[in-house]
């Protein structure tokens, strides 16, 4: 129980510190809360119980990793221009 109880709070706060981290860096303004990282730090308990220690560090680890992926590619979308509001196109 006390490695769940462990695991768990090194998920919750290792992902709120995570999600904090990219909400910061993106355009958002505000956010719902987000409830799925309850949802992660369970996941987080229950492979360290049942599988390995190792589990959460690196669940951790791959949500950064995508977290990374979701802002590099909004970064990359916010730079190429939008042609659809080009007003040379001749659209209406």
């Amino acid at each position: 129980m006390l490695a769940f109880l462990l695991h768990f709070l090194l998920g919750l706060a290792g992902s709120v510190a995570i999600f904090a981290v990219f909400f910061r860096l993106s355009s958002a303004r505000s956010t719902s809360a987000p409830f799925g990282l309850i949802f992660f730090a369970l996941a987080c308990g229950v492979l360290a119980v049942y599988l390995s220690p190792w589990a959460t560090p690196a669940a951790l680890l791959a949500y950064f990793a995508v977290s990374l992926k979701e802002y590099r590619d909004d970064q990359r979308y916010a730079q190429k221009p939008n042609p659809a509001s080009d007003s040379d196109t001749g659209g209406t």
